[in-house]
């Protein structure tokens, strides 16, 4: 993965020399050469490159962005399971060649399959050269992943993905699923809790699997939102008891049956006034800031009182700590255990954080903590002008799952992710998708 950003890095930047080139010629002789030259490379979309082939190229990128899609759900719901300790080939064999597929697919569409202006290679490609920054110093391959996978997403088509990413992961989890039923693929961990058996379906840990079993979800809902029926908000619903019941993943659960209940009331009234009104796109952004308010202050006025990890005062914010596991005195450890570093670093095993705002104020700094947060107000605000209202519930419900879990920098927990393309490209909201 380090030469694969590194190449796709360099190559980006050999691609701006060669549009200046095709650019310079395309403007023709005479006085304004340099002028009109700079103002078509800054607003106009261009493959890379060179425009050989391009309808052939942009179809084959939707191709590829969503097949690439598709080898990173089978990758992680598969290989990253359990299934690896009785099958070795799919750790030792299996994983690398979908490591190499996902890689390929989405380096060719970013670079090969995309339409773009220089205006828009500025400011993904600043983007891209700080997350490339952070994931050296991270060493955290998911952020990395969900980049790639957001920067891919420019000009494809939204559906065709999200069907693969619902289909070859869904099948995927069935099929672990199927092998823990029968013992091959066992967790070597089924409880957290003194005297509560929370079964992991044949994964690591439960909250991995709610995580997975959350990230279809909000695919699915995300491809039926513009054609949302009551069978829909019963699956999303019953996926949410499910996880309450089953796994006993809280965080997902919850977040499950928040997203049914909020895709009701928008089913019950399409039309009503509140989605038309200026306040909602302001309102929807704040959730940003009130979300991550609730993350960073929260955690101050805590108070050790004892030598136990769960002897913390006062009694009223101990007892909010211990509804949400422990999360609010981790990150009180973590505020005087780690550093904050500009460009992010790799985290100690103890203390974990289950809070993405604190989790990205510390693996990944405060640069990209801070791009993050914008990124999703924008995408927020923009969603609820263009009256994309179960794609903005979508966003908002992975917001306060965020709160509870660092799976939102998974792209097999967070495809809402994909949302934010228009953000990072800059592009007008009339383009973002509506699919």
């Amino acid at each position: 993965m380090y030469l694969f950003v590194n190449i796709l890095l360099l190559a980006l930047l050999a691609a701006a020399p060669v549009g200046a080139v095709a650019g310079w010629r395309a403007a023709g002789a005479g006085k304004g050469r340099l002028r009109r030259t700079a103002t078509a490379l800054w607003q106009k979309e261009t493959l890379l490159f060179c425009s050989a082939g391009g309808a052939l190229r942009q179809k084959a990128g939707a191709v590829l962005f969503a097949l690439g899609i598709g080898g990173y759900e089978l990758n992680v719901c598969f290989c990253n399971s359990l299934a690896r300790q009785s099958w070795p080939w799919v750790a030792g064999v299996l994983a690398p060649l979908l490591d190499g597929l996902v890689c390929l697919c989405f380096g060719f569409k970013i670079l090969l399959g995309t339409k773009y202006s220089w205006r828009q290679l500025a400011v993904a490609g600043s983007v891209f050269f700080i997350a490339r920054w952070v994931f050296l110093n991270s060493q955290n391959i998911w952020w990395i992943g969900l980049v790639l996978a957001v920067m891919a997403a420019k000009d494809a088509p939204l559906a065709p993905a999200l069907r693969t990413y619902v289909g070859m992961g869904g099948g995927a989890m069935a099929f672990v699923a199927l092998l823990n039923r029968v013992g091959l693929a066992v967790p070597a961990l089924v409880s957290e809790r003194v005297g509560a058996e929370r079964p992991a379906y044949g994964y690591g840990h439960p909250n991995t699997f709610g995580g997975l079993l959350f990230g279809l979800v909000l695919a699915y809902a995300l491809l039926r939102a513009n054609k949302l029926r009551w069978g829909d908000i019963g699956l999303v619903c019953g996926a949410g008891v499910f996880l309450l019941l089953g796994p006993a993943s809280r965080s997902a659960g919850l977040a499950c049956l928040l997203l049914g209940v909020l895709l009701a009331v928008y089913r019950l009234r399409p039309r009503a006034r509140l989605w038309g009104r200026r306040a909602l796109p302001g309102l929807a952004a704040g959730l940003v800031g009130l979300v991550a308010a609730a993350s960073y202050l929260l955690p101050l006025p805590l108070i050790k009182i004892g030598p136990w990890n769960s002897d913390f005062g006062p009694a009223w914010l101990a007892r909010l700590d211990n509804l949400l596991t422990n999360r609010l005195s981790l990150s009180w450890v973590a505020y005087r255990v780690y550093p904050i570093k500009i460009a992010g670093q790799t985290l100690l095993d103890w203390p974990p954080l289950d809070n993405s705002f604190v989790f990205s104020l510390y693996q990944f700094g405060p640069v990209v903590t801070l791009l993050w947060a914008v990124a999703v107000a924008v995408a927020l605000y923009g969603l609820a002008k263009n009256g994309q209202i179960p794609q903005l519930f979508c966003l908002a419900v992975m917001l306060v799952y965020s709160f509870m879990e660092v799976q939102s920098f998974h792209l097999t927990t967070n495809p809402t992710a994909l949302l934010l393309c228009g953000v990072l490209y800059a592009l007008p909201r009339q383009r973002w998708h509506s699919e």
